[in-house]
């Protein structure tokens, strides 16, 4: 629009004089606004146009792995087995029995040294799990937001999910070893009667089952932010936290959500609304004090969308296993095609990029 606009007025200008009357004023003025984007933009808000177009998906996908380790996920499915002969079986995954079983596993495959991060409704137990059904579910209503239960817990409650990320760059031959030791484990543990557990990989009905119940958790893909600062003693941001990059993927987030075919999507920004009534803070301070009154185990998930230099940030969608992915990467590219935090650059990155 700028280059319009400079090509009109040298249209219109027939000598050397400024331009005469109202219309002269408006010109002027337009002219006084572009320039002064033009110098305070960096400070604000930059345009899409950044040096990762045409930059190859794998490239892209290993900076992402750079930060936050594989993003290939090993799915444990601890499912209730209704063929079972047992006799006064469990009606509910989140009994807690089962809980504590699920404890025991996850806290086995953090020490497997192939294993990056587990993810399971054991995090929430730190303090260890009451001994009432209804107790456990406020302890998880507690810790996780309703989203991040349901990617946990299946709407019936008779399936919680186990989720295990390898370590990149594993070979074939590795990863299937990953899901030996994965068995392994399953196999030491304490289990409680009329429950079984089924990994994606081994019971080729588990990927459907897990399909079924918790749709999109199967394909993934990031809109990744990535802090690229300019210039030196300048405004450009240089965190992560702060409240200018937060407010920005939770827009990508809420966009993303409108795309069809993407299930959901998930972003830091949404861990810290859940902790301030709703609201991310002003400043970036309030946002580490913030974060700082939190325990631990809390803190520790803004980590799965948070690189811990503070230098990138994720915002995970899933996506609905029948959506093509050309059209879905299409999709996200127009969501992604905003204005952006200045110092920042913007790309997409995933196994569905790839496969575009």
């Amino acid at each position: 629009m700028a280059l319009q606009g400079k090509k009109g007025i040298a249209k219109g200008s027939k000598s050397s004089s400024p331009p005469q009357g109202p219309q002269g004023k408006w010109i002027i003025i337009a002219v006084l606004i572009i320039v002064v984007f033009a110098i305070s933009g960096y400070a604000a808000i930059v345009l899409l146009s950044h040096g990762n177009i045409g930059v190859p998906a794998s490239v892209l996908q290993e900076r992402v792995a750079s930060k936050f380790g594989g993003e290939e996920t090993i799915f444990i499915a601890v499912c209730l087995d209704e063929e079972t002969s047992a006799k006064n079986i469990l009606r509910d995954i989140r009994a807690p029995a089962v809980i504590q079983s699920v404890i025991e596993l996850h806290e086995r495959l953090e020490n497997e040294t192939e294993i990056e991060r587990v993810q399971s409704v054991a995090t929430a137990f730190k303090d260890g799990v009451p001994g009432d059904l209804a107790e456990v579910g406020a302890v998880l209503s507690a810790f996780f937001t309703p989203s991040e239960v349901e990617g946990f817990v299946n709407g019936d409650f008779s399936i919680t999910l186990i989720k295990v990320s390898p370590i990149a760059g594993l070979s074939e031959a590795k990863k299937k070893e990953v899901t030996e030791i994965i068995q392994a484990d399953i196999d030491s543990i304490t289990k409680p009667a009329g429950v079984k557990y089924i990994i994606t990989g081994v019971d080729p009905q588990t990927s459907e089952l897990i399909a079924d119940q918790f749709p999109g958790s199967l394909r993934k893909l990031n809109i990744v932010v990535e802090l690229e600062p300019r210039f030196a003693r300048s405004e450009e941001i240089r965190d992560v936290r702060d409240p200018e990059v937060l407010k920005y993927v939770d827009l990508l987030s809420e966009r993303a959500k409108l795309v069809d075919g993407v299930v959901d999507a998930h972003s830091a920004a949404e861990i810290i609304k859940e902790a301030n009534e709703g609201r991310i803070p002003k400043t970036l301070r309030s946002v580490l004090s913030l974060l700082e009154e939190k325990d631990e185990a809390k803190r520790e998930r803004i980590y799965d969308y948070i690189s811990k230099d503070y230098s990138m940030t994720l915002v995970r969608l899933k996506i609905d296993d029948d959506a093509e992915a050309a059209e879905i990467v299409g999709e996200i590219k127009e969501v992604i095609n905003i204005g952006r935090p200045a110092g920042t650059s913007v790309y997409i990155a995933g196994d569905l990029v790839q496969d575009a």
